[in-house]
């Protein structure tokens, strides 16, 4: 009797081992099959394989999790993202329904929620390569990064034959150079004030609030409010107030486009459109290329206040720019609407030699200036102006809290066919980065023909800007 039933038992355990065995390997075929529609852009075909499948085992988690993958491919993240939800709920340590919620979350920008899940899974298998790609790739796209490249040192000591951490690995160290010193502030509030004092008893106080904004890795939106306070020793002050809004979309790694809108109102109240649209193009690393058409105030002066200028025209740069070496140039061409004619070329190379803590520089810059017609509105305006100057620099960096850089220039100028006279220009600016607060001063004094016409200027500002 007892061999009976022992052999009974047997028989009955070796039938359910079979067909669980025989379960498994439908549901693999099931899953696989699925797949295959999905390659093949067969969604319809992918979604009813696990419909038909979940009838059949309705509480297996291989099919949910493929049906979530379904989801995500019909673009449905909510049904997706509920469903993963649930299979955590019953199973907190099913690995693949947090890598998968997390990658999800991780295309939403819910950076919080991803890297979490992601840490999670890292917690439980140190070394694991899909977390450790999804959390590097999160960091990345975050900025974060210092917390990158630590994550990433990590990751590929457990993980040394790693394509894709390689990858990563080579694209942050390509990109160390150009970001190396450089804090970006992609979201912050921003107060400045400039004091403008010239040799020909022009004052001007420039102050501008802005509001940094960047919506996502692409979309980047700026509101700014600029007022000119302009005056001479006798007469008081006038006033021009401006506005504008302007976003910029990176289309792809290689193009931008740029857009603003916005206003000014004169002293006399009278208001006029300011406007701007810009093309960026980068077809190597560190070069940009761009050109655009725009609208803009034109107050430099007291005396050109009751005129209402606006300048309106084409403008272009090209730049190349690394941390040791600097190029750039641009022109613009337009018409002010007082009649004048505008043509100004610029440009200027910069090499730097030292350490990240200290270097020091040299180079070459130029400047073009042309009106059509000698109006006295309040702006200069010779028939020709051109200036050539030697530049040196001195840069300093104190750990993450302080950077100085300090410029002068030195050469000579030219107004339309008069002989070429001594002129220059010196400029230093102090940084102060405190948490998320960021400081600056500076100091400018020119020698040299600026747009009030005056020969001697000094110029004195200040910010603060907050990053959130």
């Amino acid at each position: 009797m007892r061999i009976a039933t022992t052999t009974a038992l047997f028989v009955a355990l070796t039938l359910c081992a079979h067909a669980q065995q025989q379960s498994e390997l439908e549901v693999t075929e099931i899953v696989a099959k699925s797949q295959r529609a999905l390659d093949t852009h067969d969604q319809a075909q992918a979604l009813k394989l696990m419909q038909d499948g979940l009838t059949r085992f309705p509480a297996d988690q291989d099919l949910q999790l493929q049906l979530a993958r379904v989801y995500v491919y019909k673009k449905q993240d909510r049904e997706a993202i509920a469903l993963l939800q649930s299979i955590l709920e019953k199973d907190p340590s099913n690995r693949k329904a947090k890598l998968a919620l997390a990658q999800i979350y991780g295309y939403h920008e819910n950076f919080q929620k991803s890297d979490a899940l992601y840490r999670e899974v890292l917690a439980a298998r140190p070394g694991d390569e899909p977390a450790e790609l999804g959390l590097v790739r999160n960091l990345v796209v975050e900025g974060k990064t210092a917390a990158a490249k630590e994550e990433l040192q990590s990751a590929i000591q457990r993980n040394p034959t790693s394509l894709g951490l390689q990858q990563y690995n080579e694209y942050l160290t390509s990109t160390a150079t150009s970001n190396e010193g450089r804090t970006e502030y992609y979201r912050s509030i921003q107060d400045s004030q400039s004091y403008f004092s010239d040799s020909s008893g022009n004052r001007a106080l420039y102050s501008s609030q802005s509001l940094p904004y960047e919506v996502n890795r692409k979309l980047f939106t700026r509101f700014r409010m600029d007022e000119t306070s302009l005056w001479v020793p006798a007469a008081s002050a006038r006033n021009v107030i401006s506005g504008t809004e302007e976003a910029s979309y990176r289309v792809n790694r290689y193009v931008g486009v740029r857009a603003s809108a916005g206003a000014v109102r004169f002293n006399d109240t009278s208001s006029k459109a300011l406007f701007g649209g810009d093309l960026e193009i980068v077809p190597l690393k560190n070069i940009t290329v761009s050109g655009g058409y725009s609208q803009f105030a034109v107050a430099p002066t007291f005396e050109s206040i009751p005129f209402d200028l606006v300048s309106q025209g084409w403008h272009t740069h090209v730049g190349y720019d690394t941390r040791k070496l600097t190029l750039f140039a641009n022109a613009s061409f337009g018409h002010y609407s007082d009649g004048n004619r505008v043509e100004r070329e610029s440009g200027e190379a910069m090499k730097w030699f030292g350490s990240d803590h200290f270097s020091v520089g040299g180079g070459y810059a130029f400047r073009h200036l042309h009106f059509s017609q000698a109006f006295t509105h309040g702006y200069f305006d010779p028939g020709q102006y051109r200036s050539h100057l030697g530049a040196g620099g001195v840069r300093f960096a104190w750990r993450k809290i302080y950077q100085l850089e300090a410029l002068g220039y030195l050469g000579g100028e030219k107004i339309n066919q008069g002989a070429y006279t001594g002129a220059g220009e010196f400029q230093i600016r102090n940084q102060f980065f405190i948490h998320h607060w960021q400081l600056e001063g500076g100091y400018a004094h020119y020698q040299l023909v600026q747009n009030t016409a005056a020969f001697r200027a000094d110029i004195v500002s200040g910010s603060v800007g907050y990053r959130f």
